[in-house]
């Protein structure tokens, strides 16, 4: 998903890659399963904290049946008081306790997606454009591709993880589970970097976290985001020119009866035979502003369908 490479495109050309470091293909791979998430240390633990929301949303899913997830988030990317560019995304998944789903995601530089997983079948598309049917590229890409939507909030707070004191204030209800309210401010004492194991993501070593506010609901039971709200500033350079991005995010989970899911009109969808490359190319331009991406994606311009 091109989340946040959006926004970046004018100041990230020296936060990557070489140029003569080829980009690798973004295949559909599973990656190896997570040792579990330990909840009460998250509480209390950035570190922790970090790996418990960017654990795969398939988690949550189970937990939760029928529900509803809902995230709107902004970047502001600045040069001193110049704002170089601002993007803003709003994302709403809602899914079935079978495990079926329809996702939308709009932004304000008006490129989306739309995504529908129904009885076995994935049907995709840029917004507004026609949807794609395809054969899958692996058993579990429906799954991917949700968790990939649904990782907004664990990408950003991966980013600013280091410079975030967390504490535990007790006890609250969302969405009929149990979960703890662990807010989220700026550390006086900020932990040293995690050195980066790819190239494209160097950068985040010279990362400086300057702000932070907000408060996460943590499940009790999986470690999952209930709700959440989060406002972070960090510098990093570019060219030896310190630029300031501000982010803000929301995300929320509601329990919803069984939702009607109903595929695209007949007369709206073509068959497509190839993988999309957006993986590919959303790696290329985010250039280590988010994990690279190992999960396959919907269909885009690259089929000669974007508006």
């Amino acid at each position: 998903m091109l989340r946040r490479g959006l926004v970046v495109l004018c100041v990230v050309a020296a936060c990557g890659r070489g140029a003569g470091e080829p980009e690798p293909l973004g295949l559909v791979t599973s990656p190896p399963p997570p040792k579990p998430i330990e909840v009460g240390k998250a509480r209390r633990d950035a570190g922790e904290l970090a790996r418990a929301l960017t654990q795969r949303w398939r988690t949550a899913a189970a937990a939760l049946g029928d529900h509803r997830l809902t995230i709107d988030s902004e970047v502001v990317v600045k040069d001193g008081a110049t704002e170089l560019e601002r993007l803003g995304e709003h994302t709403v998944i809602t899914s079935s306790a079978a495990g079926d789903y329809h996702a939308v995601a709009d932004n304000s530089a008006d490129y989306g997606r739309e995504v529908i997983w129904l009885a076995g079948q994935l049907y995709l598309r840029p917004r507004y454009a026609r949807w794609h049917h395809r054969p899958l590229e692996a058993d579990d890409e429906p799954a991917a591709i949700r968790d990939q939507l649904a990782a907004v909030l664990g990408d950003y707070f991966e980013l600013c993880a280091r410079g975030v004191e967390v504490s535990d204030k007790g006890p609250r209800q969302v969405a009929g589970r149990a979960g703890h309210v662990v807010e989220l401010k700026l550390t006086p004492s900020p932990r040293p970097a995690t050195k980066a194991t790819v190239t494209q993501r160097a950068w985040r070593d010279r990362v400086t976290v300057t702000a932070v506010a907000g408060e996460v609901v943590l499940d009790d039971a999986a470690g999952f985001a209930l709700t959440a709200r989060l406002t972070a500033e960090v510098t990093f350079e570019r060219d030896g020119r310190p630029l300031t991005m501000a982010i803000s995010v929301t995300h929320g989970v509601e329990v919803v009866a069984t939702p009607t899911l109903a595929p695209p009109p007949a007369d709206q969808v073509v068959t497509t035979a190839m993988r999309s490359t957006e993986v590919d190319d959303r790696n290329f331009l985010l250039k280590g502003l988010a994990p690279p991406e190992r999960k396959a994606v919907p269909d885009d311009e690259r089929l000669g369908t974007k508006p």
